[in-house]
């Protein structure tokens, strides 16, 4: 019998050897499959169905791996992807689910910079297999931002607000809480907005203890600004691209149900707003200025969005009607011209008229380079994400000619959010199933046409199948945010410390909406 020394040391020769029989069975079955390739097959002059369809469009050369599955029942499945500089990856698999290597896939992608992407379908049925017609896919020169932050939410009409914000890597399937619902003891929180898509500064508002704020984040410093101190708040926000001023719409919602007209899902909750202003927050000086032309009282004014430039501010208005005619607000597209140096207006601009359009602008967003103006169009309301029917519009700044983009779907196309060098652009879409909002990526050429989109990739082929959440305000971001999500979430609860704003004493009473009280309001006794 050998000693407790020698059993130690036969131990761990069991373990090498066992180590190493494993490495040469994995060796060999990557061989093996490597080398594989069907030899003998019958060509279909069709093209296989794919889950998500990841076919005809254009991807950026950093995607993370486009995984999918086979719509096709079978033995055996095998995929070649090959582009013309080479970098070929080869999959063979029992499953229908075809998962891509991350490394290999970034290899192929990045070496082949401008090119088509060939994806070959094998099947295996009785023994015979048959090969597909090839999906053809273009790898762009131009990569899309590295991440997306997002708010994700499961259906809770009825059950008390649980709700994220995330942070995707774009690159890879690599996901960060950023916020947490949890940890605000419940309160709710959106329209994240990122300077220049950067993240040294951003701003997310929050509705926490009967309070609507802003939570800024200026350089690792956190600050609770609230500002209008009255309860409507803060809505929408937009950063001068000066990093100083930040221009807010401080708005009144109505929420209806309707429970039993309609057999339209998407349609069941109608959101928007009946009163709002927009004024400019400056974060150096905690002031609020704003002018008559964007906080007329008989006007709702909201989704206000700087030019790259900083000389122009966008935004949406419309008549200001009662609750009960909620029916007839459609937004027209109005720009208004601002000098920082001088804090001085200019006049207000009617880009697009909603009673000649017949229908209402939501969500104008200006490409970085200042070229195209993205925004959507619909029936009715501000909240265009829950109208049976949006669809995505561009226009060219310089011309004003805009149309309606050729990627859209039968069903809602809403929010969306631009990346850094404007090639890219990210939305919202309930083309999938007209109830869940899902996000979509689509590349626009040097002729302003947009290639069709496709699905945010997930490492679960299946992921779509069963995933009942929906996508809320993509934003695309070139760099992480870098807070810790427990830490962020505690620090922005802390209602004791809310900054309240002080008004411009340069404003005159009819620079403001005296029917709004939005001058009113920030010079009043009222407290929260």
């Amino acid at each position: 019998m050998p000693g407790k020394k020698g059993r130690i040391i036969l131990k761990i020769k069991y373990i090498f050897i066992i180590a190493a029989v494993i490495v040469l069975v994995v060796a060999v079955f990557k061989v093996r499959h490597a080398a594989f390739v069907p030899g003998d097959y019958i060509d279909l002059d069709e093209r296989a169905v794919i889950s998500p369809d990841y076919s005809d469009t254009v991807i950026p050369p950093n995607i993370a791996p486009l995984n999918f599955y086979i719509k096709d029942k079978a033995e055996r499945y095998f995929v070649r992807m090959s582009a013309r500089l080479g970098g070929d990856i080869t999959i063979y698999s029992r499953s229908a689910a075809i998962k891509i290597p991350v490394k290999k896939w970034r290899r192929l992608l990045a070496k082949n910079k401008g090119g088509n992407l060939r994806w070959e379908i094998f099947v295996r049925k009785q023994n015979r297999w048959r090969r597909y017609k090839p999906v053809i896919n273009k790898i762009a020169n131009e990569e899309i931002d590295g991440f997306l932050v997002y708010r994700e939410l499961f259906p809770q009409f009825y059950r008390k607000i649980n709700m994220k914000i995330y942070q995707r890597n774009l690159e890879n399937y690599a996901r960060k809480v950023i916020l947490d619902s949890k940890t605000v003891s419940g309160g709710c929180f959106n329209c994240h907005t990122f300077l220049r898509k950067k993240t040294n500064k951003f701003i997310i508002q929050v509705r926490h203890k009967g309070k609507n704020y802003m939570a800024l984040y200026d350089e690792g410093k956190i600050s609770l600004i609230m500002p209008a101190l009255y309860k409507p708040g803060s809505a929408y926000l937009s950063w001068h691209p000066g990093g100083d001023l930040i221009a807010i719409s401080v708005n009144m919602a109505y929420r209806i149900f309707n429970r039993f007209f309609g057999g339209v899902p998407e349609e069941m909750l109608e959101y928007g707003d009946i009163s709002g202003d927009i004024a400019v927050y400056n974060i150096k000086t905690n002031i609020v200025t704003t002018t008559r032309d964007i906080s007329r009282p008989d006007r709702v004014e909201t989704q206000p969005e700087w030019s790259p430039d900083g000389k122009y501010l966008y935004f949406i208005s419309a008549p200001r009607v009662s609750i009960e005619e909620y029916e007839k607000i459609k937004y027209d597209l109005m720009r208004i011209g601002y000098d920082e140096k001088k804090n001085a207006w200019g006049k207000p601009e009617l880009l697009i008229s909603a009673k000649e359009a017949g229908l209402g602008v939501t969500f104008p967003k200006v490409s970085p380079d200042g070229k195209y103006l993205l925004f959507c169009m619909t029936d009715r309301s501000s909240f265009s994400i829950l109208r049976g029917k949006t669809d995505l519009y561009l226009m060219d700044i310089s011309s004003g000619v805009y149309r309606k983009l050729e990627i859209n779907s039968e069903r809602t196309d809403s929010y969306h959010s631009w990346s850094s060098n404007s090639r890219w652009f990210a939305f919202v879409t309930k083309r999938d199933d007209g109830v869940f909002a899902k996000t979509y990526f689509s590349y626009l050429d040097d002729e302003g046409n947009a290639s069709k989109p496709f699905i945010l990739p997930q490492k679960d082929p299946y992921f779509y199948d069963t995933f009942t959440g929906s996508y809320n305000v993509p934003e695309l971001i070139s760099e992480p945010v870098r807070v810790n999500s427990f830490v962020f979430g505690k620090e922005i609860s802390e209602v004791d410390k809310i900054i309240n704003t002080r008004l411009d004493s340069n404003l005159s009473d009819t620079d403001v909406s005296p029917e709004g009280n939005f001058k009113n309001a920030v010079n009043s006794d009222y407290r929260y």
